[in-house]
This record gives structure tokens, sequence and C-alpha cells, in this order.
């Protein structure tokens, strides 16, 4: 096996391994109200720090953006030496890690054992989304998001809100919608299997040390 193809495995395996579904129930987990509750200033401030004070917030980020990186650059290099993979460069390098992706998000929601929650992989799809939609687009819509959510204490107000936005941009922004349709999709899944399997949207934080 060549250097690109174990580069395009391994990124493909950053991008599909469902890590936040097996976070050790030690963690605290948690939705926006209750971590500003739980701050005794009630500061959004302290309730953001607490919330990356949590590592695999920033796994899950880099996971997110390096794997996305690292199939682009493979799909791309293919494409350079190969006429058969340059006809399917083209979108390839966009759906198959948004695929990836996307599986990932639906194996987190499935495989995540905690009695009505389910976790919210926004830095994740973030990641994702950052790599693979274009940055007008995809900036101005996690930007959205993140604002929303925060001011109204709702993780579902991320996701409701970016899946819409990245489209419509794409359309108004973008020569191509299909990147910003498939990163819509993506953006959708988690509260798309939320709503049906009647599950909480919440974030792992660290436990404190007194608890």
């Amino acid at each position: 096996m060549t250097l690109p193809w174990l580069i395009l495995v391994a990124s493909a395996l950053a991008l599909l391994v469902p890590l936040p579904a097996f976070y050790s129930r030690k963690h605290s987990y948690r939705d926006l109200h209750q971590l500003e509750i739980e701050r005794r200033n009630g500061s959004r401030w302290g309730m953001v720090k607490q919330g990356l004070r949590f590592s695999g917030h920033w796994i899950d980020l880099a996971r997110g953006l390096l794997g996305s990186i690292g199939v682009v650059m493979t799909i791309d290099q293919l494409a350079a030496v190969s006429p058969l993979y340059a006809t399917h460069a083209a979108w390839a390098r966009v759906v198959v890690p948004l695929t990836l992706a996307t599986l990932c998000v639906m194996m987190i929601a499935f495989f995540f054992h905690y009695p009505g929650k389910s976790v919210a992989p926004i830095p994740f799809v973030a990641g994702t989304l950052l790599v693979l939609v274009p940055p007008s687009v995809a900036i101005l819509a996690l930007l959205l998001g993140f604002f929303c959510a925060a001011k109204l204490r709702a993780l579902s107000l991320f996701f409701v809100l970016v899946a819409p936005t990245l489209a419509l941009l794409g359309y108004f922004l973008d020569r191509l919608l299909w990147p910003s349709i498939a990163g819509a999709v993506l953006a959708a899944t988690p509260i798309v299997l939320a709503f049906f399997r009647h599950r909480e949207l919440v974030v792992p934080v660290r436990r404190p040390r007194s608890s």
C-alpha cells in the first residue's frame, strides 16, 4: 500500500471513529442552561471556560480538521497522477469526507449510552465544515450557530440554524451548491437523530474535583 493510500485510510479512520460515544461516565454531561446555573457568577464566559477545559472537545475539533484535510489532500494527489481518479476528484474530495463525518455522527448517537441524552458533536462538525465548505459560507454559518446557541442556552439551536444557513449561503455565495448542501446534511444529522430518538443534546465537561 502506497503512502497516499495509507494517509487516506488514517484520515478516514480519524473521521469515522466515534470517540465521543466512548467517553467515560466519570465525566459530567450538561446542557448550556445547566452549565450556566452551575457557575456561581452565572456568566456566559464562565460557562464557555468550563466546556473548553474538556480535552475531548479539542481532540474532536482536530479530528474534523485533520481528517478532512488528509482525505482532501490524498484525493487531490491521486487525481494528479491518475486520469481514473481525476474524473471523480471534484465531487469525491467533498462527498467522501462529509459522508464519513456523517456516519461518525450517527454512530455517536447510537453508541452513546446515557439515559435520555446524546452528545452534541459541535467541535467535530465545526472542524469538518471549516475544511470542506467554502470559508465564506462555513464561518458565517458557524458564528450564527454559536452565538444563538450561547445566547439562548440551547445546544439544539446550533444545528437547527447551521444546517439551513449553510444551504442558503451556499446558494448565494458559492458557485457550487452541493458542498454546502452536503455540509447541511452533516449539520442536521445530530438534531434529527436526537428528535426522533427523544434525546437531549448535551456536552461533556470535566467533573469538578470535589464531586
